[in-house]
């Protein structure tokens, strides 16, 4: 069985009240949510759960994902719904680092380098500033530290450097995948085919 606070770390997908995925969480922000009685656990057949329920149902159920403590043991949830949560998933991305990362695949934007280590990563304007270049999605991408020093203050051209490809505004629907775990696939499938989202084969 894996430790408790791995799986305290463990993916956890969030509905809205009409069943709409919205977020993902953790297991430790779920189980957080049901005992302020703001959420319940959804299975994949539809069954909702209150967190007495829940862990009456644990008592029976272990999926490899038990988490036991001196006073309860409770299986980790695979999704919840906030029961008074009435927003709708978000169409636009909020425009910040960490969106921009995830766009760019935590990749240099000019020599395709992993830049996993955030001392490595640096935002390049694709215009420089200088030359009235704008700190919007469609001018800046993620950029390694030496990619940003060989360019400079000059555009790609002027470097003699090329975009692997054209920075773009990118959509909620692919930043929410990006998160997706492979193993979840199967479990939150009913979910993200309710919502639309369930990655296209």
């Amino acid at each position: 069985m894996r430790g408790r606070e791995n799986i305290l770390q463990d993916k956890v997908l969030v509905l809205n009240k009409y069943y709409q995925a919205v977020q993902i969480t953790t297991v430790l922000r779920a189980i957080c949510h049901l005992v302020k009685g703001t959420a319940k656990v959804i299975t994949p057949d539809w069954t909702t759960h209150t967190l007495e329920e829940w862990l009456e149902a644990s008592r029976f159920y272990n999926n490899g994902r038990l988490i036991r403590s001196p006073s309860l043991s409770i299986v980790a949830p695979d999704a919840i719904y906030l029961t008074a949560y009435d927003r709708l998933p978000r169409l636009e991305v909020v425009f910040n680092r960490a969106n921009l990362f995830m766009r760019d695949n935590y990749t240099c934007q000019y020599c395709g380098k992993s830049v996993r280590n955030p001392k490595d990563r640096t935002i390049d304007h694709v215009i420089p500033r200088s030359r009235g270049g704008k700190t919007v999605w469609t001018n800046v991408v993620l950029c390694c530290r030496k990619c940003n020093l060989k360019k400079g203050d000059r555009t790609p051209e002027e470097a003699g450097m090329q975009l692997l490809k054209k920075p773009e505004q990118p959509k909620w629907k692919s930043l929410f995948l990006e998160k997706f775990p492979e193993e979840k696939k199967e479990i939150w499938k009913p979910f993200l085919d309710f919502a639309g989202l369930y990655p296209e084969r």
